[in-house]
């Protein structure tokens, strides 16, 4: 099985990243192999620029222990799907975040409020931006009313939150394994995008990106990788 550059470029920077969380050990490194032809969606989302100018629509923020480069990448390759831009960053310090009392999840409004000022430096924003941080840690929402979140979303910081942590399969260092790894990421950002950004709204048809609920890898793993358009009645 094939993989892509950015399957590759994830499990590489991923594999010496890790936490105290027993869901994110790291993952063994295999030789890239030519990257597939990519799915076009060209008939679904606007022509990206060539050079992006203007505010930043959505900023993919690292934590210190997700990969900068694989941040990079996905912002890339989101910018030429959606025609937005979509801008990796380098990680964010997460000095004194820490778990939820007598558990090893993160609170996402603790990050959220660790990352005020980091939000407010950044450069070529307005008041549209978006951010998407990017982890590995179990998270949670401080009331944990469920057992744990792949993502968290808060419109009025203009917020989201991306946790891999419950993402990684076992056996780890399949093909398979690491294709999905790729897939889980990338869909669970995208749909932080199409629900945060373009204004999305959920769909109960599995075959569908944005649909919902989701509550376990077998329901990311079956979503759809497009969001398709409403018929008009």
């Amino acid at each position: 099985m094939k993989l892509s550059s950015l399957a590759v470029t994830l499990l590489a920077t991923l594999a010496g990243c890790t936490t105290s969380s027993p869901y994110t050990q790291p993952l063994a490194v295999a030789d890239p192999p030519p990257a597939p032809k990519s799915i076009s969606t060209a008939s679904l989302y606007p022509p990206a620029a060539a050079e992006k100018t203007g505010p930043v629509n959505v900023y993919l923020i690292p934590l210190n222990d997700f990969s900068e480069d694989v941040a990079t990448q996905i912002g890339r390759d989101l910018s030429k799907e959606f025609g937005l831009w979509v801008k990796g960053t380098v990680a964010m310090g997460t000095q004194g975040l820490m778990p939820m009392s007598g558990t090893q999840q993160f609170a996402a409004e603790d990050i959220f409020e660790q990352a005020k000022t980091v939000m407010q430096r950044l450069p070529e924003t307005d008041n549209n931006t978006y951010f998407i941080f990017l982890t590995n840690r179990d998270i949670n929402s401080r009331a944990r009313n469920f057992r744990f979140q792949f993502s968290y979303h808060d419109k009025v910081c203009r917020c989201s939150v991306v946790s891999a942590a419950r993402m990684h399969p076992e056996p780890e260092n399949s093909p398979s394994s690491r294709q999905h790894i790729e897939s889980r990421v990338v869909k669970m950002t995208k749909r932080a995008i199409g629900q945060m950004v373009l204004g999305w709204e959920r769909s109960s048809d599995i075959n569908d990106l944005m649909y919902s609920p989701i509550m376990s890898l077998d329901d990311i793993d079956h979503l759809g990788n497009r969001h398709p358009a409403i018929p008009k009645k």
